[in-house]
């Protein structure tokens, strides 16, 4: 019991360490960390209340919107983001941080349907028929819904596993992880680690033990996806702000 305190204390010093490296309060940190897990377990007890789960859950409804907005705003901040490392000739975040601003701009338009339901449009013939929805979108199509899939999984795992390995020097030792280098700016605070961790460990559940998953499990999948989103924009805002540092010093 006492060395489990302790590692757990040792991992909280760490994670408040990396937050002030980052500019983030340690509450702030703390109560990220805390914070998606006391939504999950909200959202379980909500379950039994229909007219509450689906004023949050069900499209155009509080966790959609919170999605759309959490994810387009991240697309504005990794192009604000790319400018800036284009201004200081770093060509490869530049790509990368645009890659990411286009590819969170394209997610923020298929949350909404890019607007179909807003504006009353019809959707396309084409889609009709290979849209297990029937919406002007393309990630609920089988074979696409797939490659989001696995999206969402891929960078659930990088926002967790990364930023816990580059934590451990006995571990990059280990891999010699030291060797690549690897931008500081590319590996998300320590204290996102939750935020991250849930859609990658929805997806994986799903993938390995439900792939055939009913409505109320697929419905669920809405608040991993927000906490995804979410980590994401902060990512990026903590990003502008270790730039601005840069730019900052660099003037200075």
């Amino acid at each position: 019991m006492q060395s489990a305190r302790n590692e757990a204390a040792r991992l909280d010093r760490a994670i408040v360490a990396d937050a002030a490296a980052w500019g983030i309060p340690a509450v702030l940190a703390r109560l990220l960390l805390i914070l998606p897990l006391v939504a999950v377990v909200a959202l379980v007890l909500i379950v039994p209340h229909p007219r509450l789960y689906h004023f949050l859950i069900d499209e155009d409804h509080v966790i959609e919107w919170s999605q759309f907005v959490a994810i387009l705003a991240a697309a504005v901040v990794f192009a604000v983001a790319a400018r800036r490392a284009q201004q200081a000739g770093r060509r490869g975040l530049t790509i990368l941080f645009l890659l990411v601003a286009v590819g969170a701009f394209v997610v923020a338009g298929e949350e909404v349907s890019w607007g179909q339901r807003i504006l009353g449009l019809e959707t396309p013939e084409a889609l009709k028929d290979i849209n297990h929805q029937g919406e002007a979108n393309i990630h609920n199509i089988l074979s696409l819904q797939r490659v989001f899939n696995l999206g969402e999984l891929l960078v659930g795992l990088y926002g967790f596993a990364v930023p816990l390995i580059w934590a451990s020097r006995a571990v990059r030792d280990r891999l010699r992880l030291d060797r690549l280098r690897l931008d500081p700016l590319l590996i998300p605070p320590l204290c996102l680690g939750v935020l991250f961790l849930l859609p990658f460990a929805y997806r994986a559940f799903r993938a390995v033990l439900l792939p055939e998953a009913g409505e109320r499990i697929t419905e669920f999948g809405e608040l991993p996806e927000l906490t995804l989103y979410v980590a994401i924009l902060i990512t990026g805002l903590v990003i502008l702000r270790a730039e601005g540092r840069t730019v900052s010093t660099r003037s200075a």
